[in-house]
């Protein structure tokens, strides 16, 4: 039995990202260029393209759990809250960390890598949504310390890229400078997948041997100075509130 499940669950993964795929081509060669064509006001334009995206990005997160590929636990929705700029910070174990964060909060701003925008399957998605291109580095802070000092939210991995398996964590500084120069008040969110799934180094078609079960915990938000001020030593303050983050993490258990 436990064959056949996973022989299910590999068919339901593989039809899956075949889904995923076609459709967002559809959507980049069809719908978001009707959509740039029909929308000249680029705040509305943004707020439909991040929508169409948050409900793509939903569909894939139920058919997934209506295949049975994997189950989500979410808790702590309540300490979002869509009105108050927050910066969103999570860890990120698995490949379609953002793809769940983003199916619950839409609205957010995120910074994209420049290989989503060269992916033919993604490309056309994200130039409507105007996210936050990491296409150049030197302005990157700059940019999401301007996006939060207006009142927008900003979801970042201050890792940088997905954990190592059977690894804690390893938090770059970059989330914490953006934090300090803004006065930013954080939601951190704590992913945890069990057994371990798409990790760095998984391939998409490796199937563990039981159902993939993601929790993903919305932790309350706390101003960075709170942050800061856990740490008693004489550290420059990104540098305390990156440990601070780091011990909030480190709570997250990494899955077998």
């Amino acid at each position: 039995m436990r064959h056949l499940d996973r022989a299910r669950r590999f068919i339901g993964t593989a039809l899956l990202w075949f889904l995923f795929g076609l459709t967002g081509l559809f959507a980049g060669i069809l719908v978001f260029p009707l959509l740039t064509l029909f929308v000249r006001d680029t705040k509305k334009r943004q707020f439909i393209a991040r929508k169409i995206i948050g409900l793509f990005f939903g569909w894939f997160c139920s058919s997934g759990c209506a295949m049975g590929v994997f189950a989500i636990d979410i808790r702590g929705l309540e300490h979002y809250d869509e009105n108050r700029s927050l910066l969103i910070l999570a860890n990120h174990p698995t490949l379609i960390d953002v793809v769940i964060l983003i199916s619950l909060f839409p609205q957010v701003d995120c910074v994209v890598k420049e290989a989503v925008v060269r992916n033919p399957f993604m490309r056309g998605l994200v130039g409507p949504a105007n996210y936050i291109s990491n296409r150049e580095p030197a302005d990157l802070l700059e940019s999401c310390v301007a996006h939060l000092r207006a009142g927008d939210s900003l979801l970042l991995f201050p890792e940088g890229t997905r954990t190592e398996r059977g690894q804690p964590p390893a938090l770059k500084l970059g989330a914490a400078e953006i934090a300090v120069r803004a006065q930013a008040d954080v939601l951190p969110i704590v992913i945890d997948c069990r057994p371990q799934f798409l990790t760095k180094t998984d391939p998409w078609y490796w199937i563990p041997e039981k159902q993939p079960r993601f929790r993903i915990e919305l932790l309350s938000p706390m101003a960075a100075e709170a942050l800061i001020s856990r740490q008693s030593d004489n550290q420059p303050d990104r540098y305390r509130l990156n440990e601070s983050l780091s011990e909030i993490f480190s709570s997250c258990s990494v899955g077998v």
